[in-house]
């Protein structure tokens, strides 16, 4: 059984996507062999535009140095598009208010309120999550399996610049 609160399992989802995002950054770092010009270009980068870049990267990368394995790069796309899923529930989660929240058993959790506008329909639209704890398992299990495909690849990378694969 989780023990931890919602507030615990929002804070470790907010940190755990750091990660994959500094990974993300150490992919493209690893590809461009500059680090020092590489880090001052994605830096000025939001997160969606710095992973587009890495994949169109590896994609490059791969018909450089070993185009005998194109299905690298449909795996690397697939990653690209999760990280991108991932990134926006994490901008839902760090744009929304929150207020405490008891469900209908007296349990604790949040009530993530999040508003958009939205031109089409000529008003602003209010989408509301009721978080227990445990709502959260099923992101920080795709953060998680994400993170291990990161490292995968950077250790692909590594090897096909150090004259393996």
């Amino acid at each position: 059984m989780n023990t931890h609160s919602a507030y615990h399992q929002l804070g470790q989802f907010i940190v755990s996507f750091q990660y994959l995002e500094e990974t993300v950054n150490e992919l493209i770092v690893l590809m461009a062999k500059d680090d020092s010009v590489v880090r001052i270009l994605i830096n000025d980068l939001e997160y969606s535009k710095r992973l587009k870049a890495a994949n169109v990267l590896f994609s490059h990368f791969i018909d450089l140095h070993n185009n005998t394995l194109p299905e690298m790069k449909a795996e690397f796309n697939k990653l690209a598009s999760e990280l991108h899923k991932l990134g926006e529930r994490r901008n839902e989660l760090v744009h929304s208010r929150y207020n405490p929240w008891l469900d209908i058993n007296g349990k604790e959790g949040l009530l993530r309120t999040n508003s958009k506008l939205s031109g089409s329909k000529g008003k602003r639209q209010e989408n509301e999550e009721e978080l227990q704890p445990e709502a959260f398992n099923a992101d920080l299990l795709r953060l998680d399996v994400a993170a291990e495909k990161l490292e995968e690849f950077r250790l692909q990378i590594i090897d096909i610049l150090h004259g393996g694969v």
